[in-house]
């Protein structure tokens, strides 16, 4: 459920929620991810959830104050409460007490609405980063045409999945995010496997959402288009820690707007961290090099290859864009 607050902070005394406000200064798309942290008490889990331009280098934490949601599910479908506690460093320590015979499948966040203005000539280097589809890019040349700034309403939601159990754990539908990534592999992640997943917005499919894998090991990102299903499918190149990240951005419907200054986009971030395991011996001796992107299987689309844009720190974007994801972009 998209939750429709804005919240007033005193940036004085929640220094990691006014960070998340504020994540485009220098228009890099930055996710928010979470994943498992070592040596949590007997019967307990711990996490960290963090925020950066690249995963996995963590830059900020994201405040107890900003989760609308958390939880952890278990393959059985039982809801397991995840408790916000410090931040240590770049990221927001989360702990959830795991019940006795208890295996848990995922653990999720979202966070509440924020808004963020970003400079006009840095909207095509966010779009580019977002793989935004053209129709986005229609509607805000539409705006600039208007003389109308480019401000945005945006969301963060996280999942990360243990070990085996995203090909025996499907998420039940109450249990989705309101934009989510929903690994579907017949068994675990591994390397040299086709790592099959959907896309879900409101509990309904969402086709055409174009969604990147990345590794911490791995110098490409790898991109593919959901079907009319919200289905897509890309091989794990490396075993590791890897994130299918993505955007969902769309207008904001005219009506909406009272004023200049409004709110006219409405964004949904989504991130899935898992780890996949060693290649199978068979599977191993068909991996390319790491430092070569891996063909796309056989049912996947043939957008263009193209780099990630950077930000306004590195060389500007074009903004001549494909109206598809780029197969792979190199790690920056």
């Amino acid at each position: 459920m998209q939750h429709r607050h804005r919240p007033r902070l005193d940036c004085a005394a929640l220094a990691a929620l006014c960070a998340l406000a504020a994540p485009f200064t220098d228009a890099a798309a930055h996710d928010s991810w979470l994943e498992p942290r070592a040596g949590a008490p007997a019967g307990h889990i711990e996490l960290a959830l963090t925020t950066g331009e690249l995963f996995p280098a963590a830059e900020t934490p994201i405040a107890a104050e900003a989760l609308v949601e958390q939880r952890c599910t278990s393959r059985s479908g039982l809801k397991v409460p995840l408790q916000a506690g410090a931040i240590a460093g770049p990221a927001l320590q989360l702990r959830a007490r795991v019940p006795d015979n208890t295996v848990l499948a995922s653990c999720q966040v979202q966070t509440t609405v924020f808004e963020v203005e970003v400079a006009g000539h840095l909207v095509p280097v966010y779009l580019r980063e977002i793989a935004a589809p053209e129709t986005v890019h229609a509607a805000w040349a539409a705006q600039r045409r208007r003389g109308l700034p480019w401000i945005e309403r945006y969301t963060k939601h996280a999942r990360t999945t243990f070990g085996s159990a995203a090909g025996n754990a499907p998420v039940p539908s109450e249990g989705r995010m309101a934009l989510d990534i929903e690994i579907e592999a017949a068994d675990g992640p591994r390397a040299g496997g086709l790592l099959a997943f959907r896309a879900w917005r409101d509990g309904r499919p969402l086709p055409g959402l174009a969604v990147e894998l990345r590794g911490e090991a791995s110098r490409f990102g790898l991109w593919r288009r959901t079907d009319a299903e919200g289905r897509a499918s890309v091989i794990v190149p490396l075993p590791g820690r890897w994130v299918l990240r993505a955007t969902d951005l769309r207008p904001l419907p005219e009506e909406e707007a009272t004023s200049s200054r409004s709110p006219r986009w409405e964004s949904r971030f989504v991130t899935h961290t898992f780890v996949a395991a060693e290649a199978l011996p068979a599977a191993a001796a068909r991996l390319e090099p790491p430092n070569k992107p891996p063909n796309q299987p056989p049912n996947a689309a043939s957008p263009t290859s193209s780099p990630n844009a950077r930000s306004a720190n590195h060389a500007s974007a074009s903004n001549a864009m494909s109206p598809e994801p780029p197969t792979s972009t190199a790690r920056r």
